[in-house]
């Protein structure tokens, strides 16, 4: 087991229990990282299936528990680094086709999962999006006064209660948990926070993330069990309601990335990862203290009919070193020892035989990467100081193949102000090598400090992403109390953007459209159908993201994919794209279909065993699918039921897949390509001189019966 294990949150557990539940913290000090977990049933199981003849025994109601691996890629299980997960698969239902919803973001895959909808039902549009004025006022998990008049990032359970409240219900759409519930079925959802809590918004079932448990009842029911709980917890309730224990600890508190002396770009990007695991994944530790009270007290005591398990792993590992490092194998096996922890659990309290589990990833992922040709990939040789800038002793030598990028990072609303917009993006000043180190070890852009903090609003404060052609402190992005004329908000969300224009004037529009087909940063661009016809771009509502309900209230205009390289290698891992400005090496959100195919398997009683379904399917499809194993329905959810997978089909409907659909945008003429190397604008991008910029979208269509659903692969921009 990692020495991180010991945290402060699982050493309080012992003190706490002082010998009274060493039952219960076996599972925190046995050895687990590579534990393996028979696939073949327990020993002794209940008598589901009494002999003719026999006294009639109640049968045992079916169990679905969603196991969500945030991130995962189909290509990242492996016998070595998933032993579990890879058991599983062939044991199984493998869903080989699967997608996510685009934007490929966690939040609106999450309210997928929640509801088995599109954001043109659901209307909800995380991770990050704008509220327009009037704002609302709440905290967020921590307590804290939270700004709603700036883009709002929705992985925070508090924050989700305030816009829940502020739009009466954020999600439009019943959801399977509510039908579950209203059945009189137990439900629990535990994990990350955000996702885990968009499952349970209105607070039917039990829940507990890494800030939160809820409802006080069920606090208080851990506490009296001796468990402690997230530090964080009180905060959502009034004060006094709950005490925490003196002893508590933070059982949820994420390990700190090892940090190396900063470099003048205010990364620690140059030695992150170099060539250990040392830096291990943050999380683990969280992870298997939620996983431990799931196993070891819900489940014997609270009996779920539905659970929903969403850890931040392996996304978080992949986020910060990209994948292919050894900390993305690293966070590989400790979710994969998490799920080996939960069927054991089955195994041993005998729940195995009539519980169905689904592993979902939310998304695929990318590593962070511009074009190689402008920015060569490069070795790490970790510094044990840094002295004057980039050299090549601390970056290592040009690796074309294994590599680490140092580019791809792109702020649109400082590209945006220098092209004349009024953009703002509510980030104030930011610093990140990842905009990009040349191969002449130049930057694109050069770090300076606002000495007087007039720009940043704190003095001495590094920046590299401020358009040089402002003086104001409006150069930080801030949204203004009062917006100018024909403003933009952009709200970044990683591998895509959102762009609201709050007085839709059709013209900031349209002139909006002409300069990220312009960028070579930006790939696909979607537009609100009320802005008509854009040249080169596709509606909103051709890719299920139009609300007509939340026009104004939230939907952004515009929506652009960063642009994406399927057959680009960074640590010999195919598939980049640029991003949001957010250091990152690993990244997701983008219409690649390294984004946006992603995992899906089924295994358990109810699912056929040993089988690979190659029809499309996607996270749309899991809500209804777990409603009628559960015997229930969700008659206004979009995916369907994936029968094909299931011993006991739902309907024996004729299933036709028709051919693949490649569906080309109009053409849009007379642009003039800016190159990703300077953000400027200045510098014109030759390599594509006629000036065209035109949109593929591909996608699949099945036909069950007489309704035909449609599953989008992927959307890529071309420029000649």
């Amino acid at each position: 087991m990692p020495n991180s294990i010991k945290s402060k949150g699982i050493k309080v557990f012992h003190e706490i229990c002082a010998g009274a539940c060493l039952p219960l913290l076996f599972a925190f000090t046995a050895p687990c990282a590579h534990s393996q977990v028979s696939l073949s049933a327990p020993k002794t199981v209940p008598n589901v299936h009494a002999a003719p003849g026999a006294i009639d025994q109640p049968q045992p109601r079916p169990k679905v528990i969603i196991m969500v691996w945030d991130g995962l890629r189909p290509d990242s299980i492996t016998q070595e680094d998933t032993p579990n997960l890879f058991a599983l698969r062939r044991a199984g239902v493998n869903f080989v086709d699967n997608h996510s919803t685009y934007p490929t973001f966690t939040m609106m895959n999450a309210a997928s999962l929640a509801a088995g909808s599109f954001s043109r039902k659901s209307g909800f549009y995380g991770n990050t999006f704008w509220t327009p004025p009037p704002v609302p006022t709440g905290n967020n998990a921590t307590g804290q006064l939270q700004s709603f008049r700036e883009p709002v990032f929705t992985e925070d359970y508090a924050i989700l209660q305030t816009l829940n409240s502020h739009y009466d219900d954020l999600i439009m759409v019943k959801s399977l948990f509510q039908v579950a519930q209203r059945a009189g079925l137990v439900t629990v959802s535990i994990g990350k926070s955000g996702p885990a809590f968009l499952q349970d918004m209105n607070g039917g079932g039990y829940f507990l993330d890494e800030n939160a448990v809820l409802p006080l009842a069920f606090a208080k029911e851990l506490q009296n069990a001796q468990i402690p709980l997230p530090m964080n917890a009180v905060k959502a309730f009034k004060s006094g309601e709950l005490v925490l224990h003196p002893k508590n600890g933070n059982p949820t508190q994420r390990e700190a990335y090892i940090t190396f002396p900063l470099t003048e770009y205010g990364e620690t990007v140059f030695s992150r990862d170099a060539t250990d695991e040392t830096q291990g994944v943050p999380e683990d530790s969280a992870n298997q203290y939620m996983m431990h009270v799931f196993t070891h007290y819900i489940l014997p005591k609270k009996n779920p009919d539905l659970s929903l398990i969403w850890f931040r792993t392996p996304d978080n590992s992949q986020h910060g070193y990209g994948l292919g490092s050894a900390n993305y194998r690293k966070a590989l096996r400790s979710q994969d020892a998490r799920l080996g922890e939960l069927r054991e659990a089955l195994n041993q309290q005998h729940l195995a035989p009539y519980t169905n589990i689904i592993v979902v990833s939310d998304h695929g992922q990318s590593n962070v990467s511009g074009a190689t040709s402008l920015f060569p990939l490069r070795a790490i040789e970790p510094a044990s100081q840094v002295q004057g800038g980039v050299s090549d002793a601390k970056l290592g030598k040009p690796d074309f193949v294994n590599g680490y990028s140092f580019s791809g990072d792109v702020r649109s609303a400082d590209l945006l102000t220098y092209a004349g917009f009024k953009a703002y993006d509510g980030l104030g000043c930011l610093t990140s090598s990842m905009a990009g180190i040349k191969g002449d070890l130049s930057t694109v852009y050069t770090a300076k400090v606002d000495t007087t903090g007039e720009l940043c609003g704190t003095p001495n404060t590094k920046y590299m992403s401020i358009s040089a052609t402002l003086t104001t402190p409006v150069a930080s992005f801030k949204v203004p109390q009062e917006l100018p004329e024909h403003a933009v908000i952009v709200a970044p969300n990683g591998g895509s953007d959102y762009f609201y224009v709050p007085d839709h004037d059709a013209n900031t529009v349209m002139e909006l459209v002409r300069f990220l087909q312009s960028r070579e940063e930006f790939g696909a661009i979607f537009v609100d159908s009320r802005y008509g016809d854009q040249a080169g771009t596709f509606s909103l509502d051709f890719i299920n993201l139009e609300n007509v309900d939340r026009k104004d209230h939230g939907q952004p205009d515009v929506v652009a994919s960063f642009d994406w390289d399927s057959n680009q290698r960074v640590k010999g891992i195919l598939g980049t794209e640029y991003e949001s400005f957010a250091g990152q090496r690993g990244m997701h959100g983008s219409f690649s279909p390294m984004d946006v195919h992603n995992t899906l398997i089924g295994f358990g009683p109810a699912f056929i065993a040993g089988k690979s379904v190659g029809n499309p399917s996607g996270n749309v499809d899991v809500a209804p699918t777990v409603a009628y194993l559960l015997g229930q329905s969700l008659p206004g959810a979009e995916g369907r039921i994936l029968n094909e997978g299931l011993i006991k089909p739902a309907a024996n409907e004729p299933i036709r897949v028709k051919q693949t659909i490649l569906v080309p945008a109009t053409i849009a003429n007379d642009l003039k390509f800016k190159s990703p190397v300077d953000p400027t604008g200045n510098t014109p991008n030759l390599k594509h001189n006629r000036g065209i910029y035109t949109i593929n979208v591909v996608m699949k269509e099945l036909v069950v019966g007489t309704k035909t659903y449609r599953y989008l692969d992927y959307a890529k921009a071309l420029r000649y």
